[in-house]
């Protein structure tokens, strides 16, 4: 089987356009385009939690046939792109975005499959994006122990995992996004403070520290963020008001 892979993508956005370019991103001529990407979700960043806005983020799935699907899309989108398929919609994009950049990533065998979350009914309101720094060569390593020790442990809160992905552009990134609400992530939060005894409103949880542990011989920064999904997209919400 090929491995597959997923274009993550960061958009610095003009103003509060994050709606009207999410909207636009769901619209792209490249859906409708045999073998080509497709957008797994798009998301943006939730101002106060800990990440830079403006910004959107996208995930698009780069197919079955892995690197040779993104073979094909570097050659349709880049070399072989022509007016007729791409003007009007980069001309509309481009009032809602300054620019950007991008993440190649290569899925993990323990990543979910769109059918396993759907048959799990996997469904997020609030999105954990993770895009952390490992030590240079431990990106896998590191993902097998998310996907051995973290993702029971979360699967237990209503925290599930939906990508585990190994950045190839560098030997050192990983990209970790969970679906759950934010009333799970806040409950987290606490019963991880109360168990390093820093506050009294959760509950100790020694697995919690156990984990920071194990964390600690890998990971070396990051950041780590929520977002907002847009209706529609795979383990999202199925409208605004939902």
């Amino acid at each position: 089987m090929a491995r597959r892979f997923f274009l993550h993508e960061t958009l610095d956005i003009v103003g509060q356009g994050q709606y009207e370019y999410m909207d636009t991103v769901a619209r792209e001529p490249v859906h409708d385009m045999p073998g080509l990407f497709r957008l797994w979700g798009t998301f943006f960043v939730i101002g106060a939690s800990g990440g830079r806005w403006p910004q959107v983020i996208n995930l698009y799935d780069g197919g079955e046939a892995g690197w040779d699907a993104w073979t094909a899309n570097l050659d349709r989108l880049n070399l072989k792109r022509r007016a007729k398929f791409y003007t009007d919609w980069w001309d509309e994009a481009a009032e809602f975005r300054t620019g950007g950049r991008d993440r190649v990533a290569a899925v993990m065998p323990q990543s979910p499959t769109d059918g396993e979350l759907q048959k799990r009914s996997v469904a997020g309101t609030v999105f954990v994006h993770q895009v952390l720094d490992v030590k240079p060569g431990e990106q896998i390593e590191y993902l097998e122990a998310v996907a051995t020790t973290r993702v029971p442990m979360l699967r237990e809160r209503g925290i599930e995992v939906t990508q585990l992905l190994e950045v190839i552009n560098n030997p050192t990134e990983v990209v970790v996004v969970w679906a759950t609400h934010l009333e799970n992530w806040v409950e987290l939060r606490k019963d991880f403070d109360t168990t390093r005894g820093l506050d009294d409103s959760g509950t100790a949880d020694p697995a919690l520290l156990e984990w920071q542990q194990l964390e600690r011989r890998f990971v070396v920064g990051g950041t780590t963020e929520l977002m907002t999904p847009r209706p529609g997209g795979i383990a999202g919400p199925e409208s605004w008001e939902s």
